[in-house]
Parts: C-alpha cells; structure tokens; sequence
C-alpha cells in the first residue's frame, strides 16, 4: 500500500515528526498533481487515467495533529467518475481544478480529452452536476478519431483556470466577465449561500493551437440551461507568427481587469490583461447551431491584450537551443504579482509589476487617470537541473512555496526536496500626491539625480539573467571540459548580471554619499548659526520680557493715582451729583419729621410717668385693700385691660419709630 506523507503543521516541524497517509485505495494510475482544497480537507490526486479523493483526518490537540498525532493515518479514497473512464479507455484527463465557488469545497471541475468540461460534486462523484462543451467541432460525441483530428489540429482543449468572479444576473444577455465582485451579501443565512452560489465563475480554457475562450459556471440550481461559450479572444497586437505554437498552460493572475498568463513548451510566457469593451447587442452577435443545450463559439468583445512577452532559458546546456518541456503555473499564495513556473529542466520565479498598479488603480476615484508602468517583468532562475551533458534528467515533480518561512520547497524526480529561499517581491513605489501642486527650488541632490534613487538603483540592480541551483539527475563522471564550461558560464553570469550592477551600484551610492555629506556640513554649519542667532534672540527676548514688566507696573500705578485724583476731584466740585441730591431729598424729608416725632415722644413720656405715679399709688394702697371688697365691676375690668393694651400698642409703635429716626440720624 503507498504512503503519502502528510503536510505538516507548523508546530511539527521543529519537533522533527512526520505523520504519513495511507491510501485505503490507493491509484493504479500515475499521479501526475496533487491538489488541495480550500479548507484542507480533501486532497486530489490527478492523473491521465482519473482523479481520487483523498479525506484528510481532522487536526486536534496543540499544536494541532492529524488523529491525535499517530505515525501512520489509513485515510478514505474516493474516485471521480471511475466508471465512466473505465468505460472508455481512450478517454483521458486534461487537467482538474476544485472550484472555488463551492461552499463546502466539494466541487471539482474535470476537463477530459472528449472536450467537456464536467462539474462534480463529491457528495454523488458518478454522475455530473453540469457538463459543459468546449470543443470547436460541432461533434458533441465522444470519437477516437475525432479525438486524433482535433488533436492533430490543436483544436483540444489542454488546461483551464478560474477567473475573478461577477456577480450574479438573472439572464445570460451581453458578457458578465467584468460585471464586478458581489460586495453587500445579506444576513440572512440562506439568502446569503444563494447569492454566492449564484456568482459566475469564468473559465478560460486554452487550446493546443494557442486559442482561448471562456464560459461561465454557475453552482446554483436556478442557473440556466443554455451555456455558451464564448470566443475565440482576439490577442493584441497582432504578431507575425501568432505568438508562438504548442501552448500547454494557462494561469490567471486575480486583479482588476484579470491577467492571464499563457505558456509555451518552447519556454515563452505572454502576459495578457483581459480587456471587455462595451458588449453588444445579442442581435447583433451570430451563433452557430444550438447542440445539446450549449452554444458553440459565440462572438465576444473581450479581448487579450499582450502587455509583453518573455522567452525562459530553460537548460544551460550550450548545444540544448531546441529543448522543450511541459510547463506548469503555480500562483504565488503571498503575493498576486508573483507565480512560479516549474518544468523538466528547473523552476523560474516570475514577478510581474503592472499588476500591483493595477490593484491600485482600483482604490483610486472613477476619474482618476491611469499611470502606466513601463517596468517590465523580473525573472528568478531559482533552480536548474539540466546544465551537465553526461547528467541524466531529473525533472521537477513539483513545488510549495511556504509564506511563513518564506521557502520554495522543490520536489525533484529523485525523491529530493530542495529548500529556495524565495526573492523578495516587487515592492511598489508609493506616489505622494500632496505635493503635487507645490513647486520647491531644485535642490543640488535633485540636479544629480532626477529621478528617486531608490528607482535608480533599483533599475541599476535590475538583471536579466540569474544563477540558479544547479541539480544533477545521475552521478555519471563528468568531464573537465564540461566543468570548465559550466565554471565559465556562471562566473560570466556572476560577473556580467550580479557583480557589475552591484558595483555600478556601489558608484551610485558613494557618489551619493559624498553630495549627502557635504550637504550635511553645509546644513550643519547653518544649523550653528541659526542657534547662535537663537541664542541672542533668547537673551533679547529675556530683557523684553523684564521691560514690559516695569512697564506694566508702573501702569497700575499710574492708574491707581488717577482714580485717586479723579475721586477728590469729584468731591470738591460745586455742582451736586444726581444721587447727592436724591440723599438731599431724602435728608430734608427725615427732617420734616422729626419734631412731629419729638412732639410725641414727649407726650409719650408724660403719660409714661403719669402711669408710673399711678401704679405706686395703687401699690401703696394695695394693701390696704385687701380687706375691702372691691367696688369695680368686671365690665370695668374688662374695659380697662382693652385701654391699657391699646396705650401699650400705641407705645411700642411710638419707640420702634423713634428708635428708627435715631438710626436714620446716627443720634
């Protein structure tokens, strides 16, 4: 039973362990790709002769293992479509891809030789949810011999790749290719997976005589019956040679407008931005006669325009100018302006530039121009395994590339991983735009260099060709003659790409340098005297300070003596002031008052004294009238007391006014 070793979590790989996955079914066929799913819970393994799923173990416990962390995990083999390829021998496996448009990751999309691309769903992997034709014959049945002609003629459709998806429309009409991403998906739970499965996914697929189309998939029940499949895309500008022959593989580079990548075995890559005017009527479109359900070759205004085109240096090998090889894209997960090509003679690291100005294009406004960049594409050989004539081959099975630690590993032939450290990506330069409308003197440093240094090295640093790590395939004896021309070609490349930019660099930046010093005693020596003008200006500002404040207190004192003298002025003046002669009013009117006031305090005092002699009168007698019955009656009593109190009342009154007078008098 094989054995296939599982990746491992972060947290294993300084412990050293390694947990291996045996297949309970494993494939009688060659494995040709291994293809995870998005949440990593199944695995594919692609072959010409058909496709097994893989059901990983689920993860537990810190750091997270695969069941617990045994040694050997028996895992679950599913087959895709085993009895339909079983029934047909001739019938093989173009390429696979999960969808990216599945909820559950379940989806996995099959491009057969018979030219249909076939949806399955793991949950029923016999029968297809949708098959979709993509042949340019109007023969929608599978032939051997149609099969033979179509190849011969490149009209087979070879590989394919998902592209950004468009939110979702309820009829087919016009091209839904740059209709947007879905942004505002709603709470509820289910109107949500309706409106993601309800996306449209395009599907560019590339045929063997370099011709592209695209269709639309759609994961959602409601979706359409017809499927049309539009093309072929018109590549700009033309070229003599149509760009090449022998295409073999297609990758789409996710921005905004999408970037697909088109390969050749001869080692050339074209660049094409996916460009969709403005659609046209469906009148005014022709279509050919409707087969199955499914349109053929229907006109699109999509088009690919070539922004430019690079040709690898596959082998080192001086007499090897004719060498081809299948290659294979593998997007870069850290970065969306980076991909990887591997192939039977090594790995190159492609680092693309235009497409970080395109992602930042889309943050601009709607009426923002566009700056084009005309910084062309960066090349890494990472790794060669073809540069010894007596060495056998030893091609690349395949890659990973690892963000966290920021390593390419490389799988050879021979069982062998070699671990890349990966080159830094394309790091773009940030326009400041507040500047824009504010014209400064041209410095001395802008005189020199006109343009941003870092730019300039950058593009002085630049290199066409790199060194890779070389790999031999056997351990054949190898000549001295061959040593000699390997031993030559990579110092002339050390010495023509790597040492010679770093000196012209090196130059640069001395140069550079040596202005930044100057400028910097020139600034030091103004700095110097500009503190020394501080200084005095300091010290001037200290003896302004102790002025003004004598002179604010001599201020307050000027003021003080001018309320002084205003307030005797006021005094002594003649002419009385409105609120003197209301006090004088006042005065005259107490005074007016005061001798009816003494009148009948005097008055007041007579009586006072009268009762006084009459109470010691009736003291002295009381006595004596002990014994004697008194004549008053009570009547008289009664009439007596309501006097005496009126009198006391009439009293109190008196007092409380003349106390008063002597208070307004100050007596």
């Amino acid at each position: 039973m094989p054995i296939v070793p599982a990746p491992r979590p972060s947290g294993l790989q300084s412990a050293g362990q390694v947990a291996t996955l045996a297949l309970s079914r494993p494939p009688v066929w060659e494995v040709e790709r291994v293809l995870l799913n998005r949440n990593g819970s199944g695995v594919a393994l692609v072959g010409r002769r058909g496709i097994a799923i893989v059901e990983l173990p689920q993860r537990s416990g810190d750091p997270p293992l695969y069941d617990r962390g045994r040694d050997t995990i028996t895992c679950r083999v599913e087959y895709v479509a085993e009895r339909f390829l079983s029934c047909h021998p001739k019938l093989e496996v173009m390429a696979a891809a999960w969808h990216p448009g599945s909820l559950e990751n379940n989806h996995i999309v099959i491009l057969a030789s018979d030219n249909y691309l076939r949806i399955y769903n793991l949950s029923s992997n016999e029968i297809p949810e949708q098959a979709i034709s993509v042949g340019l014959s109007k023969a929608g049945v599978i032939s051997s011999s149609n099969s033979i002609c179509n190849s011969t003629l490149g009209q087979n459709a070879v590989t394919f790749d998902f592209g950004p998806p468009s939110e979702p429309i309820k009829c087919s009409s016009g091209n839904p290719i740059s209709n947007g991403v879905i942004e505002n998906l709603v709470d509820q739970e289910d109107e949500k997976r309706q409106k993601y499965l309800g996306l449209q996914w395009p599907v560019f697929i590339l045929y063997g005589s370099g011709e592209v189309f695209f269709t639309i998939t759609i994961l959602s029940s409601n979706r359409s019956p017809v499927r049309k499949l539009y093309g072929p895309l018109s590549m700009s500008p033309p070229c003599d040679d149509n760009y090449g022959s022998d295409y073999c593989s297609l990758l789409v580079l996710h921005s905004c407008p999408p970037v697909l990548v088109i390969a050749t075995t001869a080692g050339r890559l074209h660049h094409c931005i996916v460009i969709d005017s403005d659609v046209e009527k469906d009148g005014g479109s022709l279509e050919t006669e409707p087969q199955q359900g499914v349109y053929f070759s229907v006109p699109t205004t999509v088009k690919l325009h070539v922004y430019e085109s690079i040709e690898l240096e596959l082998s080192l090998l001086p007499d090897d100018e004719g060498f081809t090889s299948l290659l294979l894209l593998h997007p870069d997960p850290a970065s969306p302006t980076r991909y990887w090509v591997s192939h039977d003679a090594g790995v190159h690291g492609i680092t693309v530039p235009f497409i970080e100005g395109l992602i930042q294009y889309t943050e601009l406004p709607d009426d923002a121009a566009f700056l084009s960049s005309e910084s062309p594409c960066i090349v890494d050989h990472l790794v060669c395994t073809r540069s010894l004539t007596s060495s056998g081959p030893m091609p690349v099975m395949g890659l990973v590339a690892n963000t966290p630690s920021h390593a390419l590993y490389v799988l050879l032939a021979s069982g062998r991983i070699i671990p890349v450290s990966m080159p830094a990506a394309f790091v773009p330069q940030v326009a400041d735009s507040s500047g824009t409308e504010f014209n400064p003197a041209v410095s001395p440093l802008r005189k020199v260099h006109t343009e941003n240094f870092e730019d300039h090295i950058r593009s002085v640093l630049h290199r066409s060709l790199s060194q890779p790590l070389l790999a031999s395939g056997s351990d054949s004896k190898v000549t001295a003659g061959e040593y000699l021309n390997l031993l030559s070609r990579v110092t002339s490349t050390l010495r023509m790409h790597y040492m010679q930019p770093q000196q012209g660099a090196r130059v640069d930046i001395q140069r550079r340098s040596d202005i930044l010093i100057e400028q910097k005693q020139r600034l030091q020596g103004e700095i110097d005297d500009l503190q020394t003008s501080k200084r005095l200006l300091t010290e001037k500002a200290h003896e302004l300070a102790e002025k003004y404040e004598e002179a604010n207190d001599k201020k307050s004192q000027l003021i003080d003596r001018l309320e002084r003298v205003l307030s005797q002025v006021m005094r002594v003046l003649p002419v009385l002031s409105a609120g003197e002669k209301n006090m004088m009013k006042e005065l005259e009117s107490m005074q007016s008052h005061i001798s009816t006031f003494m009148n009948q305090l005097s008055e007041i005092k007579v009586k006072n004294k009268w009762q006084t002699s009459q109470m010691e009168k009736f003291q002295s007698t009381e006595a004596s009238k002990t014994q004697r019955v008194s004549s008053v009656s009570e009547n008289q009593l009664r009439a007596l007391k309501q006097a005496l109190s009126k009198e006391g009342e009439k009293l109190s009154g008196l007092l409380e006014r003349v106390n008063q007078v002597k208070q307004d008098l100050q007596l």
